[in-house]
């Protein structure tokens, strides 16, 4: 563990927050890219939409994998992750039932 400037303990368990930028990332990704399928501007069978929505998974991905390195442990990222997922997948599908 290293000491930053503030005094607070930082640990370096960069595996840990790998697995978790790239699994539970990607699960948000999909996630945030179906919002925009299903509640973005233009109809769902539209060619261009799904095209932009499969091109649009990589960006958001990466900058949840590019941040996840921020957080002070790995144990803090899968928990703030997973919870990020449970709730925006809890949204999705209740709003998914009410339309």
């Amino acid at each position: 563990m290293k000491n930053t400037e503030s005094g607070q303990k930082h640990q370096t368990d960069w595996f840990s927050k790998t697995l978790a930028g790239l699994t539970a990332g990607l699960a948000i990704a999909f996630v945030c890219v179906g919002f925009y399928v299903w509640y973005g501007p233009g109809t769902l069978p539209s060619g261009d939409k799904t095209q932009f929505a499969m091109w649009l998974v990589t960006p958001i991905w990466l900058l949840i994998l590019a941040s996840v390195y921020l957080f002070s442990s790995g144990k803090r990222a899968w928990t703030v992750l997973i919870s990020v997922g449970v709730l925006l997948y809890s949204s999705f599908f209740l709003l998914r039932s009410l339309a």
